[in-house]
C-alpha cells in the first residue's frame, strides 16, 4: 500500500530561496501536504503557491499558555491564515519546564478548548483537518500527564504522536531518542497515545529526516502499512535532507 499522502513539515521559511528550497524538497519527495509553523513570515502569501504546485498547506505552532499570546496565535489562524485558504492546523503543547510555554500545569483546561474552538469555527464549513502533536510518550503518566490531551483529541481529526528514533541535540551531535529505531519508538509512542486518543486516528510522525537512515525510512512505511495509516509525516526540512532519503520518501 503505497502512501496517499506525505507531509513534509518546515520550521522556518522566511526568505525566497527557504521557500523555493522547501517547495523543491516536497516535489523531490513527492508530498501532497506541507505543514509550515505559523511564525514563518512567508506562510500566508506561500498558501496560494503551494496550492498552485497541488500542495494542501497546513500550519502549526508550539503555542504559549499566556492567554494573550494564546489568543494572538488563534486569531492569525482564524482571521489570517484559513481565510487565505490554509488546508489544516496542527497544535503541538509541550513542555521543556516552567514558563511561557509550560502545558504540563493544571488550569489549563478552557485555555486549550477556547483555543482549539476558535480555529475550529472559523473553518466550520470548510475541508479542514485539525490535529495535535506532541512529545512521543507525553501523555503517558510518566510523560507530561497534565498538559490537557482531553480538551486538544477531543477537537482533533488526527493524532500525531513524534515518534523520532533520532535526533540533533544542541550541541550539534546526532543521537538517538526513544529506543533509536522505528520500532521502539512506534511501540513507546503508540503505548502513550492510544490510552487517551479517543479512538481519533494516529499517525506517527518520522523524524529527524536529515538524520535517519534509508533503510528506516522504508521500515517507517512498513510500519504505517502494517497499521492500516495511508499518511506519512516527516519533520523536518532544516534544507539538509539527503537526495537518497527524499527519493526514499518518495518511493513509500
Amino acid at each position: 500500500m503505497a502512501l496517499a499522502r506525505k507531509v513534509l513539515w518546515i520550521v522556518n521559511m522566511n526568505t525566497e530561496s527557504t521557500e523555493k528550497a522547501f517547495g523543491k524538497h516536497a516535489l523531490a519527495c513527492d508530498a501532497n501536504i506541507v505543514c509550515i509553523r505559523t511564525s514563518s513570515s512567508r506562510l500566508p502569501d506561500a498558501i496560494k503557491r503551494f496550492h498552485d504546485l497541488n500542495m494542501k498547506v497546513y500550519a502549526w505552532r508550539w503555542p504559549q499558555v499566556v492567554p494573550s499570546k494564546l489568543q494572538a496565535e488563534a486569531d492569525k489562524v482564524a482571521n489570517n491564515l484559513i481565510p487565505a485558504g490554509l488546508d489544516g492546523y496542527i497544535v503541538d503543547p509541550e513542555s521543556d519546564g516552567p514558563g511561557n510555554n509550560d502545558w504540563n500545569q493544571n488550569g489549563l483546561d478552557q485555555r486549550a478548548k477556547s483555543f482549539c474552538d476558535t480555529i475550529k469555527q472559523a473553518a466550520a464549513g470548510k475541508p479542514f483537518v485539525f490535529g495535535t502533536t506532541s512529545g512521543c510518550a507525553y501523555p503517558a503518566a510518566t510523560g507530561k500527564p497534565k498538559i490537557p490531551w482531553a480538551q486538544f483529541f477531543a477537537a482533533s481529526d488526527v493524532l500525531l504522536p513524534q515518534t523520532y528514533w533520532r535526533w540533533t541535540k544542541n550541541d550539534g551531535s546526532v543521537g538517538n531518542i526513544n529506543g533509536g529505531t522505528p520500532k521502539k519508538a512506534f511501540a513507546r509512542g503508540l503505548a502513550a497515545w492510544q490510552p487517551k486518543a479517543m479512538g481519533k486516528p494516529i499517525i506517527p510522525m518520522a523524524g529527524e529526516v536529515d538524520v535517519i537512515k534509508v533503510s528506516e525510512i522504508a521500515d517507517y512505511g512498513t510500519r504505517l502499512q502494517a497499521m492500516g495509516v495511508d499518511e506519512g509525516h516527516f519533520y523536518t526540512d532544516n534544507g539538509k535532507i539527503p537526495v537518497a532519503n527524499l527519493a526514499a520518501i518518495k518511493a513509500l
